[in-house]
């Protein structure tokens, strides 16, 4: 997918060379830029997991695959991330108090996963939330984890289980929102309620994933993992991988194939290491459950490591070291069309490293994939030129305009030097629509009277009668529970290159704020001229963040007596017969009827009088006879 025009980032630069006050400008912009991004930085993930453990369970998770699950998310959380556990049923359970994710917690974490069980009688997904949702630490990001196969179940009254589900969503998922609170779900199983754990993602800003069994388990606490709680890794490339001297610790995730051979370890010595020798090395764990191997190793040594194994794409090296790959933050939810402006930088002990020879000479990029297959690719660089921004700060600016369909996304950053090698991956969810819509719609606006059309023709007087004048607007439909109400304002220009008048001109620049739902705007008149309309909607979502998006270029069809159009613009039949019925007398149609007519009428007298002859005749014959 071609990358989009960057025009207002190219009139910066050239705003930056014309005057040093620019410059300031710019420079002072930037640094509130840099204090931003040092407080999203500051707003660590907090992850509070939830558990079903109802007895549906036994035969969803017969093996209770949900365990390895668990500890694969706690062993890959970056010790910034705090981590909570809850087990919910008919009851919630309480597991591990919120705790910052050390190597002592995700022992913890382990031992929970242990107690996983299927044995309560019910599913109370909105008590389960309600707990969950209770209580925070400060300065974090909040996320919920919710994994379920069933539905809201906590009656054989059925009619308790929807008043159950009607307040889940229409009071508990609004207080969610209103504490910043994203809920990303996890539906294992065929039974479970597809429809509302989705929407309950979409409605707070969340990832909603299908695991068809419990074998994707891990699989799906990867991806909320991936866009919950990111952290930097290392690019591999047919499972090789560089480590360089300041990795500390290395976490490495490596899924086997359908043959389930043993995954070994190739060490920058050359010497193997697999699951069995790695107990003898103390600054090892290898955890070999669930279809995968969970290999964490501390201080590890520098140089060129390769998993020998399966060439899985879900395969992962992470790491924690002081020299850092930071991306912008990028929204878990985004909806077609978006523009989204964002930045990579490298840190040493949290400190940009800005420096021309180095950051001059590293090859950085931005990918954007869907599963394996690679959307596209963006360049980036440290040297002012497109997209970057000001050259020589230590930020590789880029921008994305996303209009993918409906699906689960990774943007994947990298960043390559001689010495070390770092990679960044956040997943997001695009939406299936904007959340917004535009449409024609055909309207009588007044009732009109045809003007005497002269003496052209003699005809009987014919008393004329009201008819309705027929126009278009535009409606414009926001969804009240995405756009926070008032906030939304769209502002482009309107294209009608053809049929207006002389002192109109063919291009009209709009700026529309929408007070309502719905709104209705008038359209470019007159309304026999086809138009386009590109515009970018800016407005405030209901999770709290500011949106810029792209919108489709609107395309509005001409109308009038003889325009073809107006079928395409879903005018009802009622609506059609009135336009019909509003059109001038053509009166050349009525001179050749009347002409018709007595041709018709002489035809007919002819006729009579011809068969009448002929029965005189017949009648004298038949006398003379006699």
């Amino acid at each position: 997918m071609p990358q989009p025009s960057v025009e207002s980032r190219i009139a910066l630069k050239a705003q930056r060379k014309r005057a040093p006050l620019s410059i300031f400008l710019v420079l002072t912009c930037l640094g509130f830029s840099l204090l931003f991004n040092v407080s999203k930085a500051e707003n660590s993930p907090e992850l509070h997991v939830l558990i079903d453990v109802s007895g549906s369970m036994k035969q969803t998770d017969p093996t209770n695959l949900r365990r390895p699950a668990l500890r694969l998310l706690g062993d890959l959380l970056p010790p910034s991330a705090q981590i909570g556990i809850w087990f919910f049923g008919d009851k919630v359970t309480p597991m591990l108090s919120t705790q910052a994710a050390s190597s002592s917690v995700k022992a913890l974490v382990r031992n929970t996963a242990a107690k996983i069980r299927s044995n309560e009688p019910y599913t109370d997904i909105p008590s389960a939330l309600a707990v969950a949702a209770k209580t925070w630490n400060t300065n974090t990001d909040r996320n919920i984890l919710l994994l379920s196969d069933g539905m809201v179940d906590i009656s054989p009254d059925k009619a308790i289980n929807t008043r159950a589900q009607t307040d889940l969503l229409q009071k508990i998922v609004p207080q969610l929102r209103a504490a910043h609170i994203r809920v990303h779900t996890i539906a294992l199983s065929k039974d479970a309620d597809r429809q509302l754990l989705a929407k309950v993602a979409a409605d707070t800003g969340g990832l909603f994933v299908e695991a068809g069994s419990a074998d994707a388990l891990q699989r799906a606490f990867l991806k909320i993992f991936e866009a919950a709680a990111p952290r930097d890794g290392l690019p591999l490339k047919d499972n090789k991988f560089l480590v360089d001297k300041s990795v500390k610790e290395l976490t490495l995730l490596a899924f086997r194939d359908k043959s389930n051979q043993p995954t070994k370890l190739k060490m920058p010595d050359g010497q193997i290491i697999d699951e069995s020798s790695s107990k003898n090395r103390p600054e090892w764990h290898w955890d070999a459950s669930g279809g995968r191997d969970l290999i964490t190793i501390e201080q590890p040594p520098a140089g060129q490591w390769q998993i020998i194994g399966a060439l899985d794409p879900d395969n992962r090296a992470l790491i924690i070291t002081d020299l850092k790959l930071q991306l912008s933050t990028l929204p878990t939810r985004i909806y077609p069309g978006e523009v989204i402006n964002g930045d990579l930088m490298l840190t040493n002990l949290d400190q940009p490293i800005t420096r021309p020879a180095l950051t001059q000479v590293i090859k950085a990029g931005i990918e954007e994939h869907k599963d394996q297959e690679i959307i596209q690719i963006i360049k980036l660089n440290d040297q002012g030129a497109d997209p970057d921004i000001i050259g020589g700060d230590g930020k590789f600016n880029f921008q994305l305009h996303l209009i993918d369909p409906a699906g689960i996304y990774s943007l994947v950053a990298t960043a390559i030097s001689p010495t070390f090698q770092r990679d960044w991956r956040q997943n997001f969810a695009m939406a299936t629509q904007a959340p917004i819509q535009i449409k024609t719609d055909i309207v009588p606006i007044a009732t009109a009277t045809p003007e005497p059309l002269g003496a052209q023709v003699s005809t009987p007087a014919i008393t004329p009668t009201p008819h309705p004048v027929i126009t278009r607007q535009i409606q414009i439909t926001q969804d009240p529970t995405v756009i926070e109400p008032g906030t939304a304002r769209i502002v482009g220009e309107w294209d009608c290159p053809q049929g207006m008048a002389l002192s109109t001109p063919s291009t009209i620049a709009v700026d529309w704020p929408l007070t309502q739902t719905v709104t209705h705007i008038p359209a470019p008149v007159p309304d026999t001229v086809a138009c386009s309309l590109k515009a970018t909607l800016h407005a405030e979502l209901t999770t709290h963040r500011l949106i810029t998006l792209a919108l489709s270029e609107f395309k509005l069809a001409a109308i009038g007596a003889r325009t073809a159009p107006l079928t395409a613009q879903k005018i009802s039949p009622s609506a059609a017969q009135k336009m019909v019925s509003a059109g001038k007398i053509n009166w050349l149609l009525i001179a050749s009827i009347n002409a018709g007519l007595v041709f018709l009428i002489g035809l007919g007298i002819w006729l009579w009088q011809r068969s009448t002859r002929h029965l005189e005749t017949q009648l004298l014959t038949e006398a003379k006879t006699v």
